[in-house]
């Protein structure tokens, strides 16, 4: 295998590292600080690139408007299903998992029956690509690694440079003393769920491009992304960024030498392992209590 080959493979898996990033932080907001399993995030990635579809291809919207609507319609849908079903199950692991799971299902078949299974296609908003020597880069790819960095940035400055995200995360290390405190702690958690909610959507809206939409979407991301989650440690976007490069790049190097199938057995063993002797992830934070 040429020196080129092996640039191209690992320049490849970096910028899908960023990608799996940016459709894994909205799980790490609902999972590590609310500690709900959310059967509904992949399928709020097909929510979200069905609302690109509609806004960019139809509408012929701006895309970064598509982006940010997005984002707004899934905070709001993450709103309602914190406040009507969500906040009464906090604490029962099983009911949540059974709950999103619904609300997963009704989800998919609603837009089987009102969209159809046609495949319809976002196209690319930058076509332009960047040649290095022999090694080439997507611009959309490359926009895609910029955009994960901005938004993890963005939720960072949030979680700890502002009033709401100082709330978050004092819920998240000691729920009653927050109360004591005179904080609205089921306020707090419709915030939390609803921006964990919107980052999906936002994410899902940015790789619209990148696979045909349809209403079966989220499927190919529900491995990866809770795999990505539970290797970085459920509570670290940190740890989540380190477990992306880890995950693609390995897939993306063992590729090469054999199969994309192959490589994502490979893959799986090794998280198994990895998670095996550090059940808790590689980076970890205080939980709630």
């Amino acid at each position: 295998m040429s020196i080129t080959l092996i640039l191209q493979l690992m320049i490849s898996g970096l910028c899908n590292s960023f990608i799996l990033l940016l459709t894994s932080m909205g799980l790490v907001i609902i999972l590590g600080y609310m500690k709900v399993v959310n059967l509904v995030h992949t399928e709020m990635l097909m929510l979200g690139a069905y609302i690109c579809y509609y806004t960019y291809e139809v509408l012929g919207l701006p895309f970064l408007v598509c982006l940010l609507a997005a984002y707004l319609i899934s905070f709001a849908f993450g709103a309602v299903i914190e406040r009507l079903i969500i906040c009464h199950l906090y604490g029962k692991m099983s009911e949540t998992l059974l709950a999103t799971f619904a609300i997963s299902m009704i989800l998919k078949q609603t837009a089987l029956l009102a969209l159809g299974k046609s495949y319809k296609k976002v196209s690319y908003p930058i076509h332009k690509e960047f040649h290095f020597g022999g090694v080439f880069i997507e611009g959309y790819k490359l926009a895609l690694v910029v955009l994960a960095i901005a938004v993890m940035a963005a939720t960072l400055l949030l979680l700890h440079k502002t009033t709401v995200g100082m709330k978050m995360r004092a819920t998240t290390q000691n729920r009653a003393m927050t109360e004591c405190l005179g904080i609205d702690t089921r306020k707090v958690d419709t915030i939390t769920f609803s921006h964990g909610m919107g980052l999906a959507g936002l994410a899902g809206a940015a790789i619209a491009p990148l696979s045909a939409v349809t209403y079966s979407l989220g499927d190919s991301w529900l491995t990866n992304t809770f795999m990505n989650v539970v290797m970085g440690g459920v509570t670290s976007l940190f740890g989540t960024l380190v477990s992306s490069v880890i995950i693609q790049e390995s897939i993306a190097v063992i590729s090469g030498f054999s199969n994309s199938v192959t490589a994502q057995i490979i893959v799986l063993m090794l998280v198994i392992i990895i998670v095996r002797f550090k059940p808790e992830g590689l980076f970890t934070a205080k939980g709630r209590r």
